[in-house]
């Protein structure tokens, strides 16, 4: 029998048409659920399966006690971790991982920022099981043939954005070593005027659609960095600058 591990964001609280679609199709077929017993889309897809009379779910727990149990007659899957690991996130990331590895399907609802659905997904993918995403925030599924790490990790940092060292180590990783640490990255744009440092922050002066501006409480808090602004910062260099001396 074929076992679906079905994920997504705390945020979700209700399910779009499309997932519905997915869900009556899987329950059709008589697939295993796998699903955590967190809030958000753990909950409702509990709800949603017990309000459907269907209890072919397994609710998979880092406690003897899953957090929600929607119905009694789910199982329930206890994921032992080692004492030794003390971070609740850390800890919560083993039973997605048992669930990736249980699974043959993946279903994530994923809203293009969840770091957690993100990482389900690449390592969904690491695994070799067929994933299905849906991206609420732009309320449609995702061209099977376009479910590819690239693409993935592509939607994520063009939501979420890049640190100024998740950029230095991206160009590391692809042979282009313009920069040898984040503070010859920050001087190379303040040097041409891109970026500028205001009370220990650095923020755009122009190009600000290559950025992600972060605010706390009204006010700039940091920035970072967008696909778009990695195309830009490869084309303005040199192609043949091996090195970051001059900078």
């Amino acid at each position: 029998m074929s076992k679906v591990f079905i994920s997504g964001s705390i945020s979700t609280k209700t399910l779009p048409n499309g997932v519905l679609e997915s869900l009556k199709k899987i329950q059709n077929n008589n697939m295993t659920i796998l699903v955590g017993d967190a809030d958000g889309i753990d909950k409702v897809i509990q709800d949603h399966f017990k309000k459907n009379n269907y209890d072919n779910v397994h609710v998979y727990s880092i406690y003897s006690s899953p957090r929600y149990l929607s119905s009694k007659t789910f199982q329930k899957k206890f994921v032992n971790v080692a004492l030794e690991i003390t971070k609740e996130r850390e800890r919560q990331t083993y039973k997605d991982e048992a669930m990736s590895v249980d699974s043959d399907y993946s279903l994530v609802v994923w809203d293009g920022k969840s770091k957690g659905s993100h990482k389900n997904i690449i390592r969904a993918l690491s695994l070799d099981k067929k994933v299905k995403v849906y991206l609420s925030n732009e309320d449609r599924f995702i061209e099977p043939k376009r479910i590819n790490k690239n693409e993935i990790d592509f939607i994520f940092y063009e939501n979420n954005g890049y640190s100024a060292k998740e950029v230095v180590d991206y160009l590391n990783n692809e042979g282009k070593e313009y920069f040898k640490n984040t503070r010859a990255l920050n001087k190379f744009l303040i040097d041409k005027k891109i970026i500028e440092k205001q009370d220990e922050i650095y923020v755009p002066l122009k190009n600000q659609d290559l950025f992600i501006i972060e605010k706390y409480r009204g006010k700039i808090s940091g920035i970072k960095f967008k696909n778009s602004f990695i195309d830009w910062l490869e084309s303005t260099i040199d192609s043949k600058a091996k090195q970051v001396d001059l900078f």
